[in-house]
């Protein structure tokens, strides 16, 4: 009987341990969890009208969950509590160690054996059937409000473009998504303060998922295929977004922001972007970074004005951008290939889908639109993705997905490409 106890006595041991160290590592955790950076991944803290629909069917069912969960788990306390074997006590009445195998426990020790109890069956069968229709009924409501456009169709659309792995965001400032984009930028999405912005959501080569937690849920993008969506932001800000779709090698590092700008801001920003880059001329500060470019990065990389990907002797601009270097479809591109558009490279606070800061401390106290102005180039990180992209994030680039590496350019080389970059604003 001591030895069958003091086996008992170390299991449960060893249980507690085990649990002690889950409490720990839960613990820890959630203590991570809240030294996130001033961007997280928050889906309780709203900051537009989509995402405080979600957070208001959100917690009442996550209040009837938990009402559920303690009731069901409080009944099974409650039965293995009441009904547990007292081995150990029926063990010492028989005289025995407890370790035999024979029915140590009586008769009287088993509960009263019952076949069927209609009124609990038809309780535990209608009410569940009542609270998931209950449910169902207000999350219908809720989808329906989340895919309602209150936008005027000749207001600003986006068409948003996944690809391993990183975002592309085509501005269509008419409306009109059938036409050639105003505007293109990747990874940060710009949009006014109090506007709903109409996406439509696609792919060129596997599928990924839209997120921006705090604006709006989730939206696959699937190649072939656009997915209607909206987007709206109640306060200006930076919003972090990832992809929620599990896409390949570097599926984690596939991030996104969505900046918020005032109307005025807004408008501004337009304006610049709209403005195609100027071909520097020998002299010009950039020069000779220019032209490492044009030999090194221009079959992939777009620069309006300057570059000419599908050498057709016109400088590239978004009268014939196509957003893939070959076909004539912006909007269901199906291979990967092309890469991100660097007009206004200098403009946007991220690069390399979004995992590396473009200005040191992401220019957090600097507003968006001064950061080309007055932020602290990142210029380690920058070098060294333009010198070994595949060792800062990887990728496939040998199957065109990812940016391959450059070891034949030398320090000087990528010192005079990183001078012609900041110019790019």
């Amino acid at each position: 009987m001591g030895t069958g106890g003091g086996r008992a006595g170390r299991r449960g041991g060893r249980v507690v341990r085990r649990l002690s160290l889950i409490l720990v590592a839960l613990a820890v955790a959630l203590i991570v969890a809240g030294c996130a950076d001033e961007h997280p991944l928050d889906t309780l803290t709203p900051a537009g009208p989509d995402a405080e629909e979600i957070n208001d069917l959100f917690f009442p069912v996550l209040g009837v969950a938990i009402i559920v969960f303690f009731l069901v788990q409080g009944a099974i306390i409650y039965l293995a509590v009441r009904y547990r074997a007292r081995r150990r006590a029926a063990a010492a009445a028989a005289g025995t160690d407890g370790d035999e195998s024979d029915d140590l426990y009586g008769d009287e020790e088993y509960p009263e054996q019952v076949h069927g109890n209609l009124r609990l069956e038809l309780a535990w069968t209608i009410v569940p059937t009542i609270l998931l229709t209950v449910i169902s009924v207000f999350t219908l409501i809720s989808l329906v409000e989340l895919n309602k456009v209150s936008a005027a169709e000749d207001d600003l659309r986006v068409t948003v473009v996944g690809q391993q792995w990183w975002w592309e965001f085509q501005y269509h400032l008419d409306g009109d998504t059938e036409t050639p984009p105003d505007i293109v930028t990747a990874n940060e999405m710009v949009i006014p303060v109090g506007q709903q912005v109409p996406l439509e959501i696609t792919s060129r080569d596997v599928i990924h998922s839209f997120w921006v937690p705090r604006l709006n849920g989730k939206k696959d993008a699937v190649p072939g295929r656009t997915h209607p969506w909206v987007i709206e932001a109640d306060e200006p800000g930076r919003y972090m977004g990832v992809c929620q779709e599990y896409c390949g090698l570097s599926h984690a590092y596939m991030r996104n922001y969505t900046v918020v700008l005032t109307q005025a801001e807004w408008n501004e920003w337009v304006e610049g972007q709209l403005v195609d880059a100027v071909p520097l001329e020998p002299g010009d500060p950039g020069y000779e970074g220019q032209e490492v470019f044009l030999a090194n990065c221009a079959n992939c990389h777009v620069v309006n004005g300057v570059t000419d990907v599908n050498l057709d002797g016109v400088p590239d601009g978004m009268d014939d951008y196509d957003g893939d270097n070959g076909d004539d479809d912006i909007t269901s591109a199906l291979v990967a290939g092309a890469a991100p558009n660097l007009t206004h490279l200098a403009s946007r606070t991220t690069f390399a889908g979004s995992i590396f800061d473009l200005y040191e401390d992401r220019a957090k106290r600097i507003p968006y639109l001064e950061v080309a102005e007055r932020g602290y180039l990142n210029r380690g990180d920058l070098e060294a993705w333009i010198r070994n992209a595949p060792e800062r994030k990887a990728n496939d680039a040998d199957g065109a997905r990812g940016m391959t590496a450059f070891p034949g350019l030398s320090d000087g080389e990528i010192d005079a490409l990183v001078e012609y970059l900041t110019t790019l604003r």
